[in-house]
């Protein structure tokens, strides 16, 4: 069963890019990758979600997306309204070329920018795209809470607490080793908690795909 369902995540994935046009890898966004991007700001998810991502402002931060139709650049700005509205200042964070449709890692520097450790933030991310000589704009939005404290970037996202209800949160190499003991009794718990992820994966990739 989990063979079939990953064979589904790969095609919804896969439908996905040729219809979105601007998909989402990381860190989780507000609106999910069905989102109407092309409502500002935000692509319409105005509201604060849980899916609220923690960086520092030690380390650059890196954000992952996909335009995947013609060419322009890329414009990530932030703001300090939690609630984003018309009215809400956007204050820039780096504006990064797109020549071809592709997964582009945007390193952001939130020191740079002025933000502090402690500052809870919404990123926007805005693909201004040209193809067949036809501009849009699409609109993605981030929670992110800013902590010293984070080494590396943590997700309370609905899906990564399900995962840590679940004891699928990282461990230490000596709770690994421990782990590893049990295993034969924990086996079919972890195989029933997998199937779960998988199957709520494809659901949500195959909206997503169709959506668009």
């Amino acid at each position: 069963m989990v063979k079939i369902f990953a064979t589904a995540i790969a095609t919804a994935a896969l439908l996905q890019c040729a219809w979105a046009h601007m998909g989402i890898i990381s860190p989780p966004p507000r609106s999910g990758i069905v989102g109407d991007q092309l409502n500002k700001p935000c692509g319409g998810s105005n509201a604060l979600t849980r899916n609220v991502t923690t960086f520092s402002v030690n380390t650059l931060n890196d954000f992952v997306l996909r335009p995947s139709h013609g060419a322009g650049n890329l414009i990530f700005n932030y703001f300090t309204d939690i609630t984003v509205t018309n009215d809400s200042i956007a204050h820039p964070i780096t504006d990064v070329s797109i020549p071809t449709p592709n997964t582009y890692t945007t390193p952001l520097d939130f020191a740079k920018a002025g933000l502090k450790n402690g500052q809870s933030i919404v990123v926007q991310a805005i693909y201004n795209g040209t193809d067949h000589d036809e501009t849009e704009q699409y609109y993605v939005c981030f929670d992110v809470k800013l902590s010293a404290d984070a080494d590396t970037v943590e997700s309370d996202s609905a899906d990564d607490k399900e995962s840590e209800d679940a004891g699928l949160d990282s461990k230490t190499d000596d709770a690994k080793d421990e782990s590893k003991s049990s295993s034969s009794s924990s086996a079919p718990k972890s195989a029933l908690v997998s199937t779960k992820a998988v199957i709520g994966a494809a659901a949500g990739l195959l909206v997503a795909a169709f959506a668009f």
